[in-house]
């Protein structure tokens, strides 16, 4: 049953929570220095379930307002956790001699692989200078001598003998020069003289060879050529086997360093994979050309950069595991990266030594933390890092940062991941990547939800306290006092925006603390009183307050229409919110309707002028279901309202003006006018029943400033949900005046209260035969409405008889 009393205003006592001094907790020394993180209890649950979980997906996503100290709490926890468990291990990538473009990765425990890479690159240059000894070394000497004198006799021997065999048959054998070569050949020797085949023609001409003798050495010569192809084939084939021979010969001699050198290596390093690579270290070694070249030049050192070791992650300074704060999440940054070094005609070259970590492969063993917001910047970060995370693995790969490309020149060996990565993000982006990507649950399947408040209760203000000391000694400000400790914590009860709850955004508690020691100073203070605090948040309004001074300015000059006193039939003050960076104030707004007859058609004009957002909408489209339960049960609605809120250009959402439009339509169709001297704000529901709104503290405190300037009369106020009054924390400013009888704040539980305390006439209540209280604010409106559809149907009828005749 509707109410049809006049609400009395809310007591002054109500409209703030004043903390007193004398009843605040001592907090002891050892408590300040054992300071927890405050009200975030469900959160430090769920982050150490995140983090106790190490199968596949348990990522977490850490969401809440910036402030409420969520990075601060995954460090401490992340500084208590990463000192035990075990260490992560090295690793390092080191050349495929088999398949160069396949890099190997090596793993070795914490210390190991620097020792790893240390002894590689001993063996490498220990050998680079033993080994050209031992070829240098008399024993090998001698044996190379030896070897060399047997084959270049046995080459000299048949040479010989084909020498002698040609001799007799009249030819000499000599050495010819054909471009960087020398080649045997046969000469005919004639009367002594030694002439080329060729020229045995011009012989006969001259009369000094007949012709006879000249087809006769031309025979010879063709058979003896091909003896000679078969001498220098011979002689090529004991050369190769000289070569071989020699090749054996040099290995023999280095064999036994470079097997024992390995062999000692394989006893040290018994991890997975090493024994294989050192396998092929050896073999590529022995196949390694170590002879001194006949200038006694050793091989160059570049041919030996592929028996390096590319030392990717070092733990051996590590004494626990690792945590990473990734603040610049790029792609090269968090998954690695080949980085390209110069190579010959200008071409880039790739190898297993330009390979550098990211953040993940550096993070392993332990946490990785990122801002989500960050990680989104960057197109191809988020999908890679899915990706990774779904299937543990990284393969580091080339990234162009021009061209936003990933290439592969080469393919390394994938490095299994064990890493937890922690997201940061508000819950904005947390729901938005929800909605539009549902493998973020599958990967991110731990949300750690920071909350923006807590209870106020003797507990927590005890640690709001250690907070405010722990504060005040690590930056070195001012000794606070009792009263400017409870000032801070009426200031955190304002931020919670209620009474009963407490703010857990505590880098605001900072900023106000060092902004009041500020204030302190400036008046050379040696503690930190209430009046300092007090004018540390006068200056951030007046800092951060810009827009609501320019407002306040319009409405001082008449562009902005407001009324603060008089009654105006249809005309309702409403109350909105501006937010501007992280400063809200209060908008008084005047509200209008008009009705006339219709067919029960109610309109926006916001919603029309596409001004308005689905919760304002959806708020006005409720007047309509309130009119039709109310009044529309014995007749049909025959109105036609128009409601706007007047010189708004730039939009509004929300449905906390549903109450005020309601007034506003009640007003146009009793005729009966309302007070401006109050401002009201409330949702509303079909029933009548006002609901809680947000921003109740900015909007009654935005009206009671303009009711000020223009001079407090003792009826100016604001009308609220009775809902909210729990969350009054308004400034002492709006509670003096309320004890002084100067402005008023009034709680309501439904529309019927509402009317009666704007129109001054009891709501009235519906009586058993269906009618209303006579002369109340609902019987006028029910009239009206009854009136109205008689009217509409007489005109119908009239119009109908007119079409007839």
């Amino acid at each position: 049953m509707p109410s049809s009393r006049i609400p009395r205003p809310v007591a002054p006592d109500r409209l703030r929570w004043t903390c007193d001094p004398a009843k605040l907790p001592k907090v002891s020394e050892a408590s300040r220095a054992s300071l927890e993180i405050i009200g975030q209890d469900r959160a430090l649950d769920a982050l150490k379930l995140g983090l106790d979980i190490r199968q596949p997906g348990y990522h977490i996503f850490v969401t809440g307002i910036e402030g409420t100290g969520r990075t601060t709490m995954i460090r401490r926890v992340l500084e208590e956790r990463k000192r035990g468990g075990d260490l992560p291990g090295d690793l390092c990538y080191v050349h495929n001699f088999q398949t160069p473009e396949q890099p190997i990765l090596l793993r070795f425990p914490a210390g190991l692989g620097r020792d790893f890479k240390r002894r590689i690159e001993r063996m490498t240059a220990s050998l680079r200078r033993h080994i050209p000894q031992l070829y240098r070394g008399e024993v090998y000497q001698k044996k190379v001598t030896a070897v060399e004198r047997r084959y270049r006799q046995a080459q000299n021997e048949r040479v010989q003998t084909f020498a002698e065999q040609a001799r007799t048959a009249g030819f000499s054998l000599v050495e010819v020069q054909s471009g960087p070569y020398i080649r045997p050949e046969l000469h005919a020797v004639v009367e002594g003289e030694e002439f080329d085949i060729a020229e045995l023609g011009m012989l006969v001409e001259e009369g000094r060879l007949d012709e006879r003798a000249a087809v006769g050495l031309q025979e010879r010569h063709l058979h003896l050529s091909d003896e000679l192809k078969a001498v220098v084939r011979a002689n090529s084939r004991l050369e190769d086997a000289f070569r071989d021979e020699l090749a054996e010969l040099a290995q023999s001699v280095i064999h036994p360093l470079i097997h024992d050198t390995i062999e000692m290596l394989k006893t040290r390093f018994e991890q997975a994979g090493v024994h294989g690579y050192l396998q092929q270290v050896e073999e590529a070694l022995l196949d390694e050309n170590w002879v001194p070249d006949e200038e006694g030049e050793e091989p160059e050192l570049d041919s030996f950069q592929r028996f390096g070791v590319n030392l990717l992650v070092d733990n051996d300074q590590r004494e626990e595991s690792p945590v990473i704060i990734e603040t610049t999440p790029s792609y090269q940054n968090l998954f690695g990266n080949i980085e390209p070094t110069p190579g010959p005609h200008g071409i880039s070259l790739f190898d297993y030594r330009s390979m550098k970590p990211g953040s993940l492969v550096r993070a392993s063993g332990g946490t990785l933390v990122i801002m989500a917001q960050d990680l989104l910047e960057e197109g191809l970060v988020w999908p890679t890092l899915k990706r990774v995370l779904r299937n543990r693995r990284l393969e580091i790969q080339a990234y162009d940062p021009q061209n936003r490309m990933v290439v592969n020149p080469i393919k390394p060996e994938p490095i299994a991941l064990d890493v937890k990565v922690i997201l940061i993000g508000d819950t904005g982006l947390y729901n938005l990547l929800l909605q539009g990507d549902p493998d973020l649950q599958r990967v991110f399947r731990v949300k750690v939800d920071f909350e923006t408040d807590m209870p106020r209760n003797r507990t927590n203000i005890r640690r709001y306290i250690s907070f405010m000391n722990k504060v005040a000694k690590q930056d070195n400000l001012l000794p606070l006092t009792q009263a400017s400790r409870a000032a801070v914590l009426e200031r955190g009860a304002r931020l919670a925006g209620r009474q009963d709850r407490l703010s857990t955004r505590f880098s605001n508690i900072v900023d106000l603390l060092i902004e009041s020691d500020y204030m302190a100073r400036q008046k050379k203070a040696k503690r930190l009183e209430v009046e300092h605090v007090d004018a540390a948040i006068a200056a951030r309004s007046r800092r951060l307050g810009q827009g609501e001074e320019h407002f306040r300015e319009m409405v001082r000059e008449g562009t902005i229409l407001l009324d603060t006193k008089g009654e105006v039939v249809g005309q309702v003050n409403g109350l909105f919110v501006l937010e501007q960076w992280d400063y809200a104030f209060g908008q008084p707004v005047r509200i209008t309707a008009s009705t006339s007859l219709g067919e029960g058609e109610i309109l926006s004009i916001e919603r029309e002028a596409e001004l308005s957002g689905s919760a304002f909408d959806k708020g006005h489209m409720i007047l309509e279901g309130f009119l039709r339960h109310r009044f529309a049960q014995d007749k049909p609605l025959s109105l036609h309202a128009t409601i706007a809120c007047e010189q708004n250009y730039v939009g509004v959402d929300g449905d906390s003006a549903s109450v005020t439009e309601i007034f506003a339509m009640l007003s146009s169709l009793s005729r009966l006018p309302v007070k401006q001297a109050l401002a009201v704000t409330g949702s509303v529901n079909q029933f009548g029943e006002v609901q809680p709104v947000g921003g109740v503290v900015q909007k009654v405190e935005g009206f009671f400033q303009v009711c000020k300037e223009r001079g407090l009369t003792g009826e100016q106020g604001v009308v609220i949900p009775h809902a909210n009054a729990r969350e009054l924390m308004l400034s002492k400013a709006v509670v003096k005046a309320a004890k002084e009888g100067l402005f008023h704040v009034y709680a309501i539980k439904s529309v019927d209260e509402g009317m009666a305390l704007l129109t001054g006439i009891p709501a009235g209540t519906r009586r058993k035969d269906g009618s209303w209280t006579p002369g109340s604010v609902n019987a006028i409106v029910d009239e009206r409405l009854t009136e109205m559809a008689l009217l509409l149907k007489r005109f119908g009828d009239g119009a109908a008889a007119g079409k007839q005749s």
